[in-house]
Parts: structure tokens; C-alpha cells; sequence
């Protein structure tokens, strides 16, 4: 009994600290999609090109999805904490972009010199 009654009382304070954490503010995201003709291969080459000039060269990864005719490249910055995930999907024709950091300043910052870079204008 004693047991159960332990397991129970960790439970329920598992539960008080979840609840503490679901109150810590989100970390800042910033999004933007454009229309986009290019093929998959040309977008995620130019995608990943250009977030390395920018300094996002740490755990790059891309994830393909629908049969492997759209993908999702995700990589963090290599000095601030700063993370951008962005999605190519011919079908769709779009791309687009998440950014996402820890101090909200560094990551608009971040967020407006990958919007430049990758859609210019636009």
C-alpha cells in the first residue's frame, strides 16, 4: 500500500510540475510562405545554400514527405539560438518558412536576413 500511495503522490506532483511549465512563455516563431515554381531539388539546394551564408550550419537535417515530392529542411544557427525550419512543396507551389529562437529580437532579426535571402523582395 505504502508503494502505491508513493507512486501516487509522484504522480500528482508530476502533474503540479507540468502544469508550472505549460505557464513559461513560447519561444517567438515568425512564418512567412511564398508561391514557388521551382522543382523540389533546385528549392532545397538553394535553401540550403543560402541558411549556410547566414550562418545556420548546425544539425541540418531534411525530412521528405508525400512519396518524397515535398520535404522539410530544418538546421540552427551555428552562433545564437535561432532555429528555421522551411518547407518546399512543388505540388502546393510554395515554400515556406518557420523561424524560431529564444530572445525575440535575435529571432526577428534573424527571421527579416532569411526572408531577404531566400524570397528577396517578395
Amino acid at each position: 500500500m505504502k508503494t502505491l500511495v508513493k507512486s501516487l503522490k509522484s504522480t500528482l506532483m508530476l502533474g503540479l510540475e507540468d502544469r508550472e511549465a505549460l505557464r513559461l512563455p513560447a519561444p517567438p516563431v515568425y512564418v512567412k510562405a511564398i508561391a514557388c515554381e521551382a522543382d523540389l531539388i533546385t528549392s532545397l539546394s538553394g535553401v540550403a545554400e543560402l541558411t549556410r551564408t547566414l550562418g545556420f550550419t548546425e544539425s541540418p537535417e531534411t525530412l521528405y514527405g508525400d512519396g518524397g515530392r515535398s520535404a522539410t529542411y530544418h538546421v540552427d544557427h551555428g552562433e545564437v539560438a535561432v532555429s528555421i525550419a522551411v518547407e518546399c512543396n512543388p505540388m502546393a507551389k510554395t515554400v515556406a518558412l518557420a523561424v524560431s529562437g529564444l530572445d525575440a529580437d535575435t529571432t526577428y532579426d534573424q527571421f527579416n536576413a532569411t526572408v531577404q535571402a531566400l524570397f528577396g523582395d517578395c
